[in-house]
């Protein structure tokens, strides 16, 4: 196994490519084009990571010679020699069969170096399966295997985050946010994976929610973002560079369209979908010779609460904490936080905290305490805000609508997992169940003292989590990586029940 690029430390698990790749396994070729930023070389490498069969990685470098190959990928392979020729290099590549060579950054090399690929994958020996990456469908002749059998392709409206994407990782950076953040932001950026995983970074490194995530990016970052779009023009050549930036300012003539249509083929930021060329509307947002344009101002959504329940309680407001002037205020909160509505009347609360105190008496503590959370919150937002988040009119309620919560994410997940297994989209599944143990560091409210009103939401969640585990556990066991599902059945074993139970579980595991 060669060794493999570095990626961030929180990045995407990209299920449906990884999907698509491993569909396609068996083909001699699986071709990746796409603009800079569309996520070609992680979405490779993810799916590298996981793979069962041994794996070569090889990133071409600018004008990278037909003998630097060869001895590159020869060092990539651990060979201790260098193939002399065509048909010695197919000889070498056989003994690694059943294996995948994927080469990136492809359109950087000779036109020599690059036929020879062409080459490679045509006549790929029996077991062997290339992946090649390059931000122009035009750098390989797809003709040769696409209409034959032999080859599949996926370029950028596929490569493209959809909603699922954008959500998976901005809770992934404990973003907070609300479908019509998303929503929003998928089509302020048509799912440019760059874009959005930047956008999304910088509002976790700056503590903001998703809401106005992009207008800020834009203005913070708009002249990182311009140097990226000249440096991949200037690297594109000056004929095509000159023609984007034509493209810019470009009507809809037919002309016009025929340029972007090239444009789009040879990878330089132009989206297309329903028929339609564009650029993309983020580099048409910037003028590559001046400042970036500012988007028009829009309404300013409420702050989210954000809570964490799972482990130590958290609930904080804009990146501030909420301070509690006493326990049995943050202990009500957290009550109301646990039910499916956010809301609960005042009897229930009475029953629940103050069940041997006098009626009258109880009912003044309750005045007291939601009079003391909203004095709490309002420090963080105001007096005028308060009802946005907390209210205590009639029913006491958290306003759930302005909350993100683990705990209420993690069961989400677990649910939309159940679904997709049901579905037979394991690949899927897989996702939402890794998304699911990220969101559980430890059990619900455990450095809290116990009482009695969540000790069996707690053991609810356990059960859950010790399921999600069992999921991945034989996810791996299915996939070959029987260390991987080794790790996770000793993960189980800690936290199971009965002897019997995680027995039957063990015996489930080593049959699969």
């Amino acid at each position: 196994m060669s060794a493999l690029p570095r990626l961030a430390p929180t990045i995407l698990s990209r299920a449906r490519i990884s999907a698509w790749l491993e569909r396609y396994a068996e083909l001699p070729l699986r071709f990746m084009a796409g603009s800079p930023g569309t996520g070609k070389t992680t979405a490779i490498v993810s799916y590298l990571a996981n793979c069962p069969r041994f794996y070569a990685y090889l990133a071409l470098k600018d004008d990278e010679p037909l003998e630097l190959f060869r001895e590159r990928l020869a060092r990539t392979l651990e060979l201790d020699y260098v193939p002399a020729s065509f048909e010695a290099l197919l000889a070498a590549l056989a003994t690694f069969a059943p294996c995948e060579i994927a080469i990136d950054d492809i359109e950087r090399a000779t036109q020599e170096t690059i036929e020879e690929l062409g080459e490679l994958a045509a006549a790929a020996p029996a077991g062997v399966s290339f992946i090649f990456a390059a931000r122009s469908r035009a750098t390989i002749d797809l003709r040769r295997f696409i209409p034959r059998g032999l080859g599949a392709m996926v370029d950028g409206p596929a490569l493209a985050f959809d909603a699922d994407d954008i959500a998976c990782l901005a809770e992934l950076h404990r973003v907070p946010f609300t479908s019509a953040d998303v929503m929003r932001l998928l089509g302020e950026t048509e799912g440019w994976p760059l874009v959005v995983s930047w956008t999304i970074r910088e509002a976790a490194e700056n503590g903001a929610p998703l809401a106005g995530a992009y207008d800020r990016w834009c203005r913070s970052s708009g002249r990182h973002f311009r140097d990226f779009l000249s440096e991949e023009l200037r690297r594109a050549g000056d004929a095509p560079s000159d023609a984007f930036r034509a493209s810019l300012r470009g009507s809809n003539t037919v002309p016009e369209r025929e340029r972007l249509a090239a444009l789009e083929a040879l990878g330089l930021f132009v989206y297309f979908a329903d028929e339609t060329y564009r650029p993309y509307r983020v580099a048409r947002q910037f003028d590559l010779e001046a400042t970036p344009v500012a988007p028009a101002a829009e309404p300013v959504s409420p702050v989210l609460l954000v809570v964490r329940m799972f482990g130590r309680f958290e609930a904080e407001i804009g990146g501030r904490r909420i301070e509690w002037l006493r326990r049995r205020e943050a202990s009500l909160f957290k009550y109301l936080l646990l039910k499916p509505s956010g809301r609960a009347t005042r009897t229930e609360l009475r029953e629940a905290f103050w069940p041997e105190a006098d009626r009258h008496l109880a009912t003044q503590s309750i005045r007291t305490a939601c009079s003391n959370i909203r004095k709490a919150i309002a420090t963080l937002v105001g007096y005028a805000n308060v009802d946005r988040y907390f209210s205590s009119q009639g029913d006491v309620a958290v306003n759930l609508e302005n909350a993100v919560i683990d705990v209420r994410r993690f069961t989400a997940h677990v649910a939309d997992g159940d679904g997709e297994l049901e579905r037979g989209r394991v690949q899927e599944a897989f996702a939402h169940y890794r998304a699911a143990e990220s969101l559980y560091s430890g059990e619900l409210l455990s450095s809290e003292g116990p009482e009695s009103w969540y000790a069996a939401r707690a053991e609810m969640y356990r059960a859950l989590y010790v399921g999600v585990l069992e999921r991945i556990a034989e996810y791996h066991a299915e996939t070959g990586r029987p260390r991987h599902a080794r790790d996770y059945t000793e993960r189980i074993r800690e936290l199971a029940g009965p002897a019997d139970t995680f027995e039957r579980f063990e015996a489930h595991l080593g049959s699969a």
